[in-house]
């Protein structure tokens, strides 16, 4: 087998285990708001175990990026893999809310293994190639979430319940683990690419937080985020009160959101970017996000739902991946990959918050509550978008930097 044959290999297989989570991850998102009505769970519940999946991924993570580097990528990628089967395996047993708590939430603790998959292919390539290779990582970020919901569609169409559901999913985990462990290497030269951005110090999260040409698309990074996960925790619930939506219309419209998401990030964003500049990107897509946001609940037609779903998932498209894009040129050459980890926290948290959010305002205040909120706060990320600058300059990347360009540009 030849050199190049033998570097695919490794980039195929990370792609895969990116995938094969995300595919497991996007199967059961649409079935989860409804399958824990069926335990009585209400709106803030339902939030609270959509964030409890984040909160997993948050606070492990770091974990997992830390011990593959004293222990090896592979070991590592196994024992995450197994535990994200295990997690999916518990929901297709679950009787209870209880249940389904433990299943995301031991799911969210195997499937945090992103920065070890980021750091496998910051190990096995040069600094040349290292942004193509990161860029794996995202394109299986979306297509997972766009194949996900699809098969969930499929499994509900032919009668499977919610729980078989889960063991479908747990099925996928598997399969990647067997490859896994069946055809993917040690890298030869393991960095510290595992846990570079996770050293760092208290002071410079504050520094880069307070840091006025990167507070902006910070900010526009929580707001964006919080919105999106406020909207995808109650579009279940909202879609089966006003359409009657059953499980398989629930995938099939995720399905919709995440391939208009992927075709507008894999085929447009580029050229759209060079034309017309990031930061103008980023004002059109909050806008669009909003608009689409506000029209979601204003009337119970398909064809406006159609429409208004299509404005969010193009204006997410173009604003996530644009605003990504300043973040990393504005910050200093020298941090890139922390102020990007820094990004990541706030993108997290704002996951973890609107769900709990959304749960809230959907059951207190109605169903329209949550997208006027969410909206609201992406008029403020627009608001903001104004201040951006409009031309910065690439940063130059550095060896030591490996992750400089880590961040998927999913939906999640």
């Amino acid at each position: 087998m030849s050199d190049t044959k033998t570097s695919k290999l490794p980039l195929l297989l990370i792609f895969l285990t990116v995938f094969i989570d995300l595919i497991g991850f996007g199967i059961v998102i649409p079935l989860m708001p409804l399958f824990a009505e069926k335990y009585g769970a209400d709106g803030l519940t339902i939030g609270l175990l959509l964030a409890s999946y984040s909160l997993m991924q948050f606070l492990f993570t770091p974990f997992w990026g830390r011990l593959s580097d004293n222990i090896g990528r592979r070991p590592v990628l196994l024992i995450s893999l197994a535990a994200s089967a295990i997690g999916y395996l518990i929901w297709g047993l679950s009787t209870s809310l209880e249940m389904l708590f433990v299943s995301r939430m031991v799911a969210g603790f195997g499937n945090a293994n992103l920065a070890v998959a980021q750091a496998y292919i910051a190990d096995i390539t040069t600094p040349e190639n290292r942004a193509k290779g990161m860029g794996l990582v995202g394109a299986a970020f979306g297509l997972g979430f766009v194949v996900g919901p699809a098969i969930g569609g499929l499994c509900t169409h032919f009668g499977m319940g919610l729980n078989t559901v889960g063991y479908v999913a747990a099925a996928f985990s598997l399969i990647d683990l067997v490859l896994t462990a069946w055809r993917l290497p040690e890298p030869e030269n393991r960095t510290q690419a595992g846990h570079e951005r996770f050293r760092l110090d208290p002071g410079f999260y504050t520094r880069t937080l307070t840091d006025r040409k990167l507070a902006l698309p910070l900010a526009i990074f929580f707001f964006s985020t919080f919105a999106f996960s406020n909207m995808e925790t109650t579009l279940v619930l909202l879609t089966e009160r006003y359409f009657k939506f059953d499980i398989a219309q629930q995938s099939w419209m995720f399905l919709y959101i995440g391939f208009i998401i992927v075709l507008v990030q894999g085929g447009l964003i580029g050229r759209l970017s060079k034309k017309y500049g990031e930061a103008q990107l980023v004002s059109v897509g909050t806008v669009l996000v909003a608009i689409g946001l506000l029209l979601t609940p204003a009337t119970q037609n398909l064809g406006v739902l159609a429409i208004a779903l299509a404005l969010l998932s193009v204006g997410s498209g173009i604003n996530n991946p644009s605003n990504q894009s300043i973040l990393s040129k504005l910050a200093d050459p020298s941090n890139v990959g922390g102020v990007m980890g820094v990004g990541q926290s706030v993108s997290t948290l704002g996951r973890i918050l609107g769900p709990l959010v959304g749960g809230v305002l959907f059951d207190r205040y109605g169903a329209s509550c949550p997208y006027i909120v969410a909206a609201a706060c992406m008029g403020i990320a627009f608001v903001l978008s104004l201040k951006l600058p409009k031309s910065v300059l690439k940063p130059v990347l550095l060896p030591e930097q490996p992750l400089d360009k880590a961040e998927p540009n999913g939906v999640l």
